[in-house]
């Protein structure tokens, strides 16, 4: 017995000692920034509140464990930045190596699977996808040639302001569906008109409007993806469901889009290629040698397009409003500025200006 005993610890011992030079003399992990401790299996979501708005609860954490700091949610581990120049370390020096995004449930389910350009992987069709993106999409050329039309958008919401002067404006819904005009013309030129471009319009806006806040729900399925499969909360259904709603409108837009360009009518009539036509000849092979993308990926960069060109632009102006709330002095300056730049007439309308269309070309 005693002789069982010796050998079950000599075992132990030179098991834990092959243990040690393994993990701890191998490949070291690198040293992790410092952040809150959390709890077994749960970490530090217990902490962060019931609501869905973490800015608060980071800022705070912020102020105590500095510009950088890790926190645990669950079984992922997150690396929080509140610095800019950090920011800019991540996003454009090492831009390369954090390129590829840990994508959740509803993310996944909103972008086809991963087929649009933000969320799949960094290989060479993505390089050209994006290529493609940033030269016909984000070029001058190409925000010169809708300058009339990001002005006529802009200054309908400006007169809606000064209509409802004295009275409550939600701010961030105003701008989400200036953003969302802007970016349907550009993407399908407002060859749908009429009711029917109506109709479209605003169903559109119904559902873009409920993809946007289901994406920045919380789900638990994202902080332990063992649990995905069951999808406690109903995100991935109740995304799929929304996403079915989009495909009607992209599929019917795309096939009045097709029609149309069989017959030359679109380029004819607008004399610009827009973004959906340029995606079907790419598809098609006729302008970019043999690449080529599938009716998915089209519908899936068009989603990319409507998220990323509304949602982050309505937050934005919105901080920007509070703030200038908050600092009379400098909404004083800003009034003067709008003032003296782009004037009143008497009947209320704004006055032609010389200088107002380059300041509108940023808006």
């Amino acid at each position: 017995m005693d002789e069982f005993i010796y050998v079950v610890a000599a075992t132990f011992s030179v098991l834990s000692i092959l243990w040690y030079i393994k993990y701890s003399l191998g490949k070291r992990t690198p040293p992790l920034p410092p952040g809150p401790r959390g709890i077994p299996i749960l970490g530090y979501l217990p902490f962060i509140g019931r609501s869905n708005n973490l800015f608060p609860k980071l800022t705070e954490l912020g102020h105590k464990f500095g510009p950088i700091f890790k926190l645990n949610l669950g079984r992922k581990l997150c690396v929080v930045i509140n610095s800019p120049s950090l920011a800019k370390e991540i996003v454009r020096t090492k831009d390369a190596v954090f390129s590829n995004r840990d994508a959740s449930v509803a993310n996944l389910a909103a972008s086809y699977n991963a087929s649009d350009v933000v969320f799949s992987e960094t290989n060479s069709r993505w390089a050209t996808m994006r290529k493609v993106f940033v030269r016909e999409m984000m070029s001058t050329a190409s925000l010169e040639a809708s300058n009339e039309l990001r002005a006529n958008v802009v200054g309908k919401a400006v007169d809606y302001v000064r209509a409802h002067s004295g009275k409550p404006v939600k701010i961030g819904e105003l701008t989400f569906r200036t953003e969302l005009d802007v970016i349907m013309n550009m993407l399908w030129g407002g060859t749908i008109e009429g009711v029917k471009g109506e109709i479209i319009a605003a169903e559109f806006f119904s559902v873009v409007s409920k993809i946007i806040d289901l994406l920045g729900k919380l789900n638990v399925s994202d902080f332990f993806p063992v649990l995905a499969r069951f999808d406690f909360q109903g995100v991935k259904r109740e995304m799929e469901g929304y996403v079915k709603c989009v495909d009607r409108i992209f599929d019917d837009v795309i096939a009045q889009h097709e029609k149309k360009l069989s017959c030359g009518e679109i380029i004819k009539k607008q004399g610009k290629k827009d973004f959906l036509q340029i995606l079907l000849e790419l598809q098609n092979n006729q302008d970019c040698g043999h690449i080529s993308i599938s009716h998915t990926q089209i519908k899936a960069i068009m989603m990319d397009i409507v998220a990323g060109g509304t949602d982050t632009s309505a937050i934005t102006v919105e901080w920007a409003m509070a703030e200038l709330m908050l600092n009379l002095t400098v909404m004083s300056k800003a009034q003067k500025e709008l003032s003296d730049v782009v004037g009143w007439g008497e009947d209320g309308r704004r006055i032609p200006h010389p200088e107002i269309e380059i300041s509108r070309s940023s808006c």
